[in-house]
């Protein structure tokens, strides 16, 4: 049965946030809000936290994993390089509903990047996450809170019910607003590539880059 810790979200138990890190920690998953839907988070470093995470979700083999991360310093350790176009769209939308992809540095994990040389990197502007950062201070796995297939979940209880057994901590901060998760963008090439359409519409991203 998973752990669930009610939080405010503009002022978080600190003990609720220390249990939520310690997850992390020791290999565990920790579900959490977004701005968007519920998500899972895991230490991404550690292959016997992704291992959990691919099973527990009925994810396959060679999946890419998307990783949060806290600010534009944390996501630069993790790609090689970020294009100057792909930088005005990271200072436009990031923190936001946005996973951008973009090169990945040599040292990570296989099981994130499934193999393509990419990582997808997003910064969630939800306030419980920037207090969850000071005390685990890492990037960790953002995918929604559900099983592959399956529709996310945008509030505790329904990723309690989606999940009666293999996650070990829900930090329950609400309903998130629901709808459409992140959309994802591939910002390696001259203009961005959507590869998922979601919070953020196509329109907004390419009439912003219109205007540059």
């Amino acid at each position: 049965m998973s752990m669930i810790l009610t939080v405010d979200p503009c002022s978080p138990d600190p003990a609720s946030l220390d249990r939520a890190a310690e997850t992390l920690q020791q290999g565990g998953i920790l579900a959490y809000p977004t701005e968007t839907l519920y998500g899972l988070g895991v230490d991404p470093f550690r292959e016997d936290a992704l291992d959990r995470l691919f099973r527990l979700k009925g994810r396959p083999t060679g999946t890419p994993v998307s990783v949060l991360v806290r600010d534009m310093e944390m996501l630069q350790d993790l790609v090689e390089d970020v294009p100057p176009r792909a930088r005005l769209v990271l200072e436009r939308f990031l923190p936001g509903p946005l996973t951008a992809v973009l090169f990945a540095r040599g040292r990570l994990p296989s099981r994130l990047t499934g193999g393509t040389g990419k990582i997808g990197v997003r910064i969630s502007p939800h306030p419980v996450l920037s207090y969850l950062f000071e005390r685990f201070p890492h990037p960790l796995t953002t995918t929604s809170a559900n099983r592959t297939g399956m529709a996310p979940a945008v509030n505790a209880g329904q990723v309690r019910d989606a999940f009666p057994e293999g996650i070990d901590c829900i930090l329950d901060a609400g309903p998130a607003p629901g709808g459409t998760g992140s959309t994802v963008a591939d910002l390696t090439g001259r203009d961005p590539l959507i590869l998922r359409e979601g919070a953020l519409s196509r329109q907004e991203l390419f009439g912003f880059l219109q205007g540059t």
